[in-house]
């Protein structure tokens, strides 16, 4: 599963073979294309816009991601890996585990646009505290 989150306050996102999306319930398009741009430039040399992700194993590290890194996000969103791969993305490991980075070649809008048409589900973070967000 990947985990992968963004809002319209500017956070960011993360996955797992699910992924999940912070603090609102839908997907915000201007947010990842802003992390997926800032990631291109950051590691110019590698030619790849990138989404950062948290990979899960299972429901119950999604969960475990929910509380532990991610309780300012009262939404996630989780995609089965391979819905994500199937759509043309590449996902690496990054930085520690269980952090991945989705990855793509084409122009940005093309990229985040192929990301968010990709089936998912919505889960309600059971440890979001709106003092945290």
């Amino acid at each position: 599963m990947l985990v992968y989150w963004a809002d319209s306050t500017g956070g960011s996102n993360t996955g797992c073979e699910r992924a999940s999306k912070r603090g609102v319930a839908s997907i915000e398009p201007e947010t990842s294309r802003r992390q997926a741009e800032l990631f291109r430039r950051r590691f110019e040399g590698w030619g790849r816009y990138g989404l950062s992700a948290f990979y899960a194993r299972s429901n119950d590290e999604v969960l475990d991601l929910g509380g532990d890194r991610l309780d300012v996000f009262a939404t996630l969103f989780v995609y089965r890996l391979a819905d994500v791969i199937q759509a043309g993305f590449e996902v690496v490991a990054t930085y520690r585990s269980p952090h991945v980075t989705i990855t793509f070649y084409d122009d940005v809008d093309g990229g985040v646009a192929r990301l968010l048409a990709v089936s998912h589900r919505t889960v309600s973070n059971p440890a979001f505290r709106q003092e945290n967000a």
